[in-house]
């Protein structure tokens, strides 16, 4: 390029026929959309970068970014809407104006986001009978751009109701494994006269064309619709007033666990159950006087990891909107970023870079915001399968300036 000092052929020639330079350029690619390309260069440049340890520091070097967020009403009947993240590079900036985030509609039916989980989007649209109601879900993957596979429609789920009881609360579960997807669907059923709740737990693994009910258990703890519960290691960790209520999967076992000394779960918000990226860490976050604490369950005990204070970030927002009801609505998978209410606007909290920012305001004919669902990149990146006949032609790009830059 003009103006752009130029490496000699030798040079370059050099520094790419050793392997192990050629995985440190590689490495500083920067986006996984970056990394496909260079994979597509030829099959040594593929070897590099589908490695599973190269995977594993590229991932450490550039966790997967946040590309957007979905709001879904919770009144009926609810809409959803997808808003992308402002300011990003252009390369994520060019991903984001090619996907399809409005989740395909299944048999002309209004579809309701109910989750988000490594580049997919899970809904689910729910018919109702006498004495039963039937939920089918479907998997949507907004960053495929073939028409025909970005959307799974999963088998249905029929919950069976009778008089006096009532289905007071569910969440859907997903799981990505080795061999695929599988989903775990909790529902929470109050029984008129009987004491505390019966919860159920439906199974789908990858492969099976029907739902199986996994377990049933009783409990007097009642969980709370808000904040969500968190799938983690075989375990699901819910909320409730006195104490979080573990359903342990694979054993059946209910058990609890006591939150943080001061710290109370209520319907106001300022608390919520997060993980690890893994799946094997259980976080809690608090928010209390613009204060926000970050724990760590470590066996039997919390460890206080990080401690934010808001008052400076929320300095350029006082004036507009009261701080009192501040609340949480969303957290990140190892505690990357916090989406915050703060009257009627939604701030995001960059835990890493200490930055506040509003990505969004409510209308005039808006009551109450949703529930927040962030869209993150998806990982591991698909790599293209190259014939032995064609390989694709090496558009250097960003390749050429961390060459530049790394020697």
């Amino acid at each position: 390029m003009q103006g752009e000092a130029r490496l000699p052929p030798a040079c370059v020639s050099k520094v790419l026929d050793d392997d192990d330079l050629l995985a440190e350029i590689i490495v500083r690619v920067g986006f996984p959309t970056s990394l496909v390309r260079a994979a597509a260069v030829c099959r040594r440049w593929l070897s590099h970068a589908s490695d599973g340890a190269f995977l594993r520091r590229f991932r450490e070097l550039h966790p997967p970014r946040l590309l957007g967020f979905y709001i879904a009403e919770r009144e009926y009947p609810a809409s959803t809407r997808f808003f992308p993240m402002l300011h990003l590079p252009p390369e994520l900036a060019a991903v984001v104006h090619r996907a399809s985030f409005r989740p395909d509609a299944y048999e002309g039916a209004h579809a309701h986001v109910v989750g988000c989980s490594n580049g997919s989007v899970f809904t689910h649209r729910a018919s109702f009978y006498v004495d039963t109601f039937k939920l089918v879900f479907a998997r949507h993957r907004p960053l495929c751009y073939e028409r025909g596979m970005r959307m799974t429609i999963l088998p249905g789920l029929k919950l069976r109701t009778s008089p006096g009881s009532m289905y007071s609360w569910a969440q859907l579960f997903s799981k990505q494994e080795e061999d695929g997807w599988s989903y775990f669907y909790l529902a929470v059923k109050d029984i008129m006269g009987a004491p505390g709740v019966l919860l159920y737990v439906y199974m789908l693994q990858n492969g099976d064309d029907v739902w199986c009910l996994h377990l049933t258990l009783a409990s007097d703890l009642y969980p709370y619709q808000s904040p969500k519960g968190v799938l983690l290691d075989n375990k699901i960790y819910l909320a409730t007033d006195d104490a979080i209520i573990v359903l342990d999967l694979t054993s059946s076992i209910l058990s609890t666990i006591q939150p943080p000394h001061g710290v109370s779960f209520d319907v106001s918000g300022t608390t919520i159950l997060s993980r690890a990226d893994d799946g094997s860490v259980l976080y809690l976050i608090h928010i209390k006087e613009l204060q926000l604490q970050i724990w760590l369950h470590n066996g039997d005990n919390w460890l206080l990891v990080d401690t934010i204070c808001l008052s400076e970030m929320c300095a350029n927002f006082l004036e507009d909107e009261p701080t009192a009801d501040i609340q949480i609505n969303h957290v990140g998978d190892y505690n990357e970023f916090v989406f915050l209410e703060m009257g009627r606007c939604v701030l995001y909290l960059d835990v890493k870079h200490r930055t506040l920012r509003k990505v969004y305001k409510m209308t005039a004919d808006e009551y109450y915001l949703g529930d927040i669902y962030p869209f993150m990149m998806s990982w591991p990146p698909i790599f293209p399968t190259l014939s032995p006949a064609r390989f694709a032609f090496c558009p250097f790009g960003d390749l050429y300036s961390v060459l530049v830059e790394f020697t």
